[in-house]
């Protein structure tokens, strides 16, 4: 794609940030991006620096950074080689890619983010029957997530350890990628906090309304639909997991904000990301010859 495109492209991405397209948080912040100033970039910078100020438990807040360090180290790797491919991570909060049917993750963003909200909220009902129902809509919510953005990551990490790769990858079956980028095994912290995430067996069960809880034990019984076998996980880690993921949406919007400032960006535009950030991209950049993280 030229640079002429690319440009528009996120600018266009910052227009749709500044309306409020990808959530009620960002709805809420539509005024003030625009009495911040009129740059093209602002938006981007704002999306960056909320979430890296925001207070976050400790327990939850790796799984979000460790997102974030995925998308960028291997963007940085493989954008001066294989534009096309690198460029998928933005590409894909707009549309399909072209020669795929479901690579879009604009709506699983939206979904995410609305079930997240809601399961939140049930805690305080104090209804068992209704914090089960919404806590396994945000486990289906976050893995339907994963789903796609699994698929990005696994076709630029193989680019990146020079194993040919293939578009179509992106519509396999969820968990056919998860198994095939754990096969390839990356190396690093951030992987690890991927992989605890990835639960297509899970995601499986309750797309095919093959779990439910007992409540007497607390635990989650599930069909694996591999084995054919009566799985279980408590109650405790299963909505654990959904706490872990809450934060997985806003990670990926601060990702994709950063290759913008990068992207189209001027120098001084570079200095105002977080510290945190900032170092994180320059260790990247230093070592982008290694795709591990």
């Amino acid at each position: 794609m030229d640079k002429e495109n690319i440009d528009r492209r996120f600018i266009q991405l910052g227009e749709q940030i500044e309306d409020g397209l990808y959530g009620s948080e960002v709805i809420k912040e539509a005024t003030n991006y625009k009495n911040t100033s009129n740059n093209q970039i602002e938006p981007f910078l704002k999306t960056i620096n909320d979430f890296y100020s925001k207070e976050i438990n400790p327990i939850f807040r790796p799984y979000p950074l460790a997102l974030i360090e995925i998308i960028l180290s291997l963007f940085f790797k493989n954008n001066s080689k294989d534009v096309d491919l690198s460029d998928c991570f933005t590409l894909i909060f707009q549309k399909n890619i072209e020669g795929t049917k479901n690579t879009c993750i604009k709506d699983k963003y939206l979904n995410m983010l609305d079930a997240g909200h809601a399961s939140k909220q049930s805690i305080e009902t104090n209804n068992p029957l209704i914090i089960w129902e919404l806590a396994k809509n945000n486990f289906l919510a976050y893995n339907e997530f994963l789903n796609v953005l699994v698929g990005a990551i696994l076709i630029n990490y193989r680019f990146a350890i020079r194993k040919k790769y293939k578009f179509s990858t992106l519509d396999n079956p969820y968990g056919n990628k998860v198994n095939e980028l754990i096969e390839l095994k990356p190396q690093g912290q951030c992987y690890e906090y991927l992989f605890e995430l990835l639960k297509p067996d899970i995601r499986n069960a309750i797309g095919h309304q093959t779990i439910w809880y007992d409540k007497s034990n607390r635990l989650v019984i599930y069909l694996n639909d591999k084995t054919g076998i009566n799985e279980t996980i408590s109650i405790e880690d299963f909505i654990l997991l959904d706490s872990k993921a809450s934060y997985l949406a806003e990670a990926y919007l601060v990702a994709i904000s950063t290759i913008a400032v990068f992207s189209i960006g001027t120098p001084k535009d570079k200095t105002r990301l977080p510290k945190e950030l900032f170092l994180l991209i320059m260790d990247i950049v230093a070592l982008k010859e290694k795709p591990n993280c």
